[in-house]
């Protein structure tokens, strides 16, 4: 059994140092803090993960909605690889330094 990378061994005499350093008197009420300190931490971890995974979502999507306008004459002229913005005139992206060449859409082969 394997707790936080403890194994039970340790877990028995991490258990017995905090009774008698805390006492049986206080020992409940010190396991129960922890106890909700750690739910706590958690759930904050669960919320960040998911307004991180929401976040990479709706980039996602703004990408995916730039590279279909890409047909478009305006948004022709932004860096398919980098995603900048470059001046009608540039034959590469200022940027990253990528060729600004009309490319194929994705899967797509050019003859």
């Amino acid at each position: 059994m394997e707790l936080f990378g403890i194994g039970l061994p340790e877990l028995i005499l991490i258990m017995l140092v905090a009774l008698v350093v805390i006492g049986p008197e206080r020992l409940p009420e010190v396991a129960g803090q922890v106890g909700r300190t750690m739910a706590d931490l958690k759930r904050q971890a669960n919320q960040l993960t998911a307004e991180f995974q929401q976040s990479l979502e709706v980039a996602a999507q703004e990408r995916k909605e730039q590279r279909l306008g890409a047909t478009t004459p305006l948004a022709a002229r932004y860096c398919a690889q980098c995603g900048m913005a470059a001046p009608e005139e540039a034959r590469y992206c200022a940027s990253c330094g990528a060729s600004l060449a009309a490319r194929a859409p994705d899967g797509e082969r050019r003859e």
